[in-house]
């Protein structure tokens, strides 16, 4: 029976209940400042984020470190309250319908230990809620962050024989590049020297014998970091050394047949910030997984570039590994899950991940690292046992079975591999039959809902909408397997033809969904 005040400006003295939000919570109770500042990252290099929420009678107090923390603040409230947001738009958002709302004791004072807990959609993926989202999810973009993407053919033009292939530590190629980022440099701004999307060779005498440290059996390359880093050092030394007042940040990433660290020990420049992308390393299983001894590998490395950068490394994430334009589920928290933990250890920036935003493919994963990248040490199979009723109402139970059947097949699959030609020994006829059957009776369950959509609340209608959201994703993920196998186990290309365009036109479907 109460209707709580929201309170914006100063606080009223009144017995009423209130949610005191921001800086008038800070100014009303200094001790939630003092709170929160006891438990934020020290001598950030970017942000740090830290929130505190306090119940005092009537009165909860909300506040964070600074206005987006504030946000945070409010989500950590309605996130007590039931509210969850799996996916963008509306069509992800539980809202619980409730009658009451009430609060027990509440002193809870938090701030995660990345800096950066981001994602961006490429490939033209769809921006609709992306940035309510994030936010909901405790995300914070790549603020303060240099830009670390493909840059460095456009200054390197005419000085060898390609963008691939050129002088790296010859001392004039480093000249050339400075030359041509000095401005932006001296005037502060933040730029990017990241390598292109390709690998890359030299004639030089000394790019060759550094190359010549370390064979890259990832990229079955000559690697390329020893001389690559040493060309990034000497421009960020040359511009240093001119403009010492600049406060400017270089991005660049670790990328290609640059991942593994260099064999020299070294250390990069202090304006240098650097993003690693494993793209090519074991994408299916996470560090602590025996399964995986390139996985284990690949923390040793993060753990060498994050000594090398002194902490100013963030984690160039890929949200979908696999299954790359296919809207066929290609879940990763079982991974991520492992790894956040080691980043958060490590001490690096943050985690920034690639998506298409492609929904049918990566479904909880987005939602899952921003639980992850705020706490690491989130409990995820809680998450994902109140995930199923909420969701998908009275279809809770055989969606629960069905998911764990796909996220079972991806756990404990002995694949390694990049891409998507090893989707059949990953959604083997096993696990076909196993989601054939579950989805059936879920839609039996969901039926009495459609039969009478026009009286549902909005949360049954949305039950509805995610059926056939899945069912589609059945469809495609069915067609897919039917298809490769038509083709490569019995050679019946006609049939998998046949197979092909149908399944796209339930592609399409799902697109306008």
């Amino acid at each position: 029976g109460v209707s709580p005040v929201l309170v914006t400006g100063a606080v009223p003295d009144s017995d009423g209940a209130m949610l005191v939000l921001g800086q008038p919570a800070l100014a009303a109770r200094p001790e939630l400042g003092r709170a929160i500042a006891g438990v934020l990252k020290t001598n950030p290099y970017l942000r740090t984020d830290g929130i505190a929420l306090k119940r005092m009678g009537n009165i909860i107090y909300m506040a964070g470190n600074h206005d987006e923390a504030h946000y945070f603040a409010a989500v950590e409230l309605l996130t007590r309250w039931g509210c969850r947001w799996y996916m963008p738009t509306g069509f992800g958002e539980c809202i619980p319908e409730v009658d009451q709302l009430t609060v027990g004791d509440l002193d809870y004072v938090y701030s995660s230990p990345l800096e950066i807990r981001s994602y961006w959609i490429s490939w033209r993926g769809d921006l609709a809620g992306a940035e309510e989202f994030q936010k909901r999810n405790m995300m914070t973009g790549r603020t303060g962050m240099p830009p670390t993407g493909h840059a460095l053919g456009k200054y390197i033009q005419g000085i060898g024989k390609s963008q691939f292939n050129f002088p790296i530590t010859k001392p004039e190629t480093a000249q050339h590049v400075a030359g041509q980022v000095e401005e932006p440099f001296a005037e502060g701004r933040n730029f990017s020297l990241g390598m292109e999307d390709g690998s890359y060779d030299s004639d030089y005498p000394k790019d060759q014998e550094l190359m010549k440290l370390q064979w890259d059996k990832y990229f079955l390359r000559w690697s390329v970091t020893d001389p690559m880093l040493e060309l990034y050092n000497n421009v960020a030394k040359i511009l240093r050394t001119k403009h010492p007042e600049s406060k400017a940040k270089i991005g660049f990433l670790a990328y290609a047949n640059m991942t593994i660290p260099p064999v020299r020990e070294m250390k990069a420049e202090p304006a240098l910030y650097c993003e690693l992308a494993p793209i090519d390393i074991d994408p299916n299983h996470g560090m602590d997984d025996p399964q995986s001894p390139s996985r284990r590998e690949f923390r040793d490395y993060m753990l060498k570039w994050t000594e090398i950068m002194d902490g100013r490394l963030g984690i160039y994430d890929y949200d979908q590994s696999m299954m790359v334009w296919r809207d066929i589920p290609n879940p990763t928290h079982m991974v991520f899950r492992q790894d956040v933990k080691h980043y958060a250890k490590a001490g690096v920036l943050g985690v920034n991940t690639e998506s298409r935003n492609a929904i049918a493919t990566t479904f909880l994963n987005l939602y899952f690292r921003g639980q992850l990248m705020w706490n690491p040490e989130v409990d995820v199979d809680a998450l994902l046992e109140e995930f199923y009723p909420v969701f998908y109402g009275p279809a809770a139970d055989p969606m629960r079975d069905y998911w764990t059947a796909v996220y079972d097949a991806w756990e404990k699959t002995l694949v390694t591999e990049h891409e998507h030609f090893v989707a059949p020994a990953i959604y083997t006829p096993e696990v076909m039959a196993v989601l054939g059957k579950k989805i059936v009776e879920a839609e039996k369950l969901i039926a009495p809902l459609e039969a009478h959509r026009d009286r549902l609340t909005r949360n049954q209608t949305l039950y509805v909408d995610r059926m056939q959201f899945t069912r589609y994703s059945y469809d495609i993920t069915r067609g897919y397997i039917d298809m490769v196998t038509a083709a490569a186990r019995y050679c019946d290309y006609d049939k998998a033809n046949e197979i092909g365009q149908r399944t796209l036109g339930g592609r399409e479907k799902l697109t306008d969904m």
